[in-house]
């Protein structure tokens, strides 16, 4: 079994483990002439477009500008501005894939990645080509949703002073032991083109905030909030640090768990549970994996269109709200970006598809192919901005009877040792190379789909006493197979949105998603109470 693992790992590197070349501009003399943004990419374009091995590729080119920086409520302590120009693209030979980034522009490097991209995607053997669709041609311009200017028309310092005052004036009055925000943001022009014709400009303007607060004789919280909105983000950062200074104050109301004590609830049963509208998006989040076609060519999904996946009345959609901090006008294949139903009345409707799965499985993309934060990484096939609809149940009805109420969870640990070593691994950039790496799982693992579970540690909980919260709780576990969503049996009429960013085959993907709170069945153990 571990040997298996560790064959895959080593397969996987020896096909990407080139290292991706960086650097700072390189306009050296035998270079393309760089006079236009266009020109090095026509130029790579052509290269591919002339050599019969290649099947199609996806050129990209971008101009970045980021400020990164950090604060407390006391000081600024960094602000930086950075700038750099940047080329990608995933190229198919024969029908397998193979993705390159590179800052650095020199003709001879340029042409040197290309033919060890050439060269890669040739010994991947991919053993089910990929097929294409030379009719989905775009020329098409996406100004992104920025409101009220741009991010660039400020320096670092000026932004870092905005997020410091605004950090300052909620948390004033809290005695903290440490209070930290880290601010990043990203101004993209870019420019895709393609072998079968697509052109497409696009600009984004992603900002965001990390921050840290830990009250004295309390635990701390953690928040990460974005969007894409330029620089009307500085106009939400008040009403989000806001619900950040109130979700300390309520904690400081516990006494610290320093002093609880082990439990259990629910002995070896279920627990009657009801997931906060911040955890409950933690879980849509992780299973919604399971809706990526990749993940079922893998043999990791336990879903098909048409099978149940929650009750009656569970709706959800991959949404493209206008600036949501995961949207994109198109996405890295060049598709414009539609919303999918992937659950409604709790049925399964639809799988998350690039280009050659859905030409695979006889369906549309829908520009699910999401960049990586950077661009470093390939683009995966990923959810955009998860919208689960809101129920009727109002939140003291799904708090009343239950056992506990959970607020936040950290990152699962998926339970399926081949599931969790696939997700792990660095993928081709190609769909059906899952199928190849499906086919190598050992026979141990052949009821992989139908033995899946996520356990989520607690960060936070609360028992329940009538229709109220009682006792505080952390440190334990909630283990939830995919299955018990199933078991839903009230949904929330408030929603709350959570932001963030997800590891996907060492890709990093940006991710929203709006949800209700949740009551359900589940298992727990190890709960400190206090």
């Amino acid at each position: 079994m571990y040997v298996w693992f560790e064959e895959i790992r080593a397969l996987v590197g020896r096909i990407l483990g080139v290292p991706r070349e960086g650097g700072g501009m390189d306009e050296t003399e035998d270079g393309p002439d760089l006079g236009d943004e266009l020109d090095v990419a026509e130029w790579i374009l052509s290269r591919f477009d002339s050599d019969d091995e290649v099947a199609v590729a996806e050129v990209g080119y971008l101009d970045r500008t980021q400020t990164t920086g950090s604060a407390t409520p006391a000081e600024v302590r960094s602000a930086d501005d950075l700038s750099n120009e940047g080329i990608w693209w995933r190229v198919f030979v024969e029908g397998s894939a193979d993705y390159r980034f590179t800052t650095s522009f020199s003709e001879s490097h340029l042409e040197d990645l290309m033919e060890r991209s050439i060269r890669s995607a040739r010994v991947l053997d991919q053993r089910v080509p990929a097929k294409y669709d030379p009719g989905t041609v775009h020329q098409a311009v996406h100004p992104g949703w920025t409101v009220g200017g741009s991010l660039s028309d400020s320096a670092a310092t000026e932004k870092l002073t905005a997020v410091r005052s605004a950090f300052a004036e909620s948390m004033d009055g809290l005695a903290l032991d440490r209070a930290a925000v880290s601010y990043r943001d990203e101004r993209l022009s870019s420019v895709l083109l393609t072998t079968t014709g697509t052109t497409v400009r696009t600009s984004l303007e992603r900002a965001s905030v990390e921050t840290v607060v830990a009250p004295a004789n309390a635990e701390k919280v953690q928040r990460h909030f974005g969007t894409t909105t330029g620089p009307a983000f500085f106009d939400a950062l008040p009403g989000h640090f806001d619900e950040l200074a109130a979700s300390v104050r309520e904690r400081k109301g516990y006494p610290p768990l320093d002093d609880a004590e082990t439990t259990s609830i629910g002995g070896d049963g279920d627990a009657d549970v009801v997931f906060g509208p911040r955890a409950a998006a933690a879980l849509f989040h992780h299973v919604a994996h399971y809706l990526e076609m990749d993940a079922a060519y893998l043999g990791s999904s336990p879903f098909s269109v048409g099978d149940r996946f929650g009750p009656p009345g569970l709706d959800v959609e991959d949404c493209v709200h206008a600036g949501s901090w995961a949207a994109l006008g198109y996405d890295a294949e060049g598709k414009p970006t539609t919303p999918v139903t992937l659950v409604s009345d709790g049925i399964v409707r639809n799988f998350l598809h690039d280009t050659v799965s859905a030409i695979e499985e006889e369906t549309v993309p829908m520009g699910s192919v999401v960049p990586s934060v950077g661009y470093e990484r390939p683009p995966r096939i990923h959810a955009r901005h998860l919208d689960v609809a809101a129920g009727s149940a109002s939140r003291a009805s799904l708090l009343d009877g239950a056992d506990v109420y959970v607020e936040s969870v950290e990152t699962p640990r998926i339970e399926n040792e081949a599931t969790r070593t696939k997700r792990a691994s660095s993928m081709p950039p190609s769909v059906l190379y899952a199928k190849d790496i499906a086919a190598t799982t050992p026979s141990e693992f052949e009821d992989e789909a139908t033995t899946q579970e996520l356990t989520f540690p607690v960060r936070l909980g609360y028992t329940v006493d009538g229709s109220e919260r009682g006792k505080r709780f952390a440190g334990g576990a909630v283990t939830v197979p995919l299955g018990a969503l199933r078991s839903i049996t009230g949904i929330d009429d408030v929603r709350e949105t959570v932001t963030g960013v997800c590891s996907k085959h060492r890709s990093m993907i940006p991710y929203a998603v709006t949800a209700p709170s949740i009551r359900f069945s589940m298992r727990f153990s190890n709960l400190r109470i206090c």
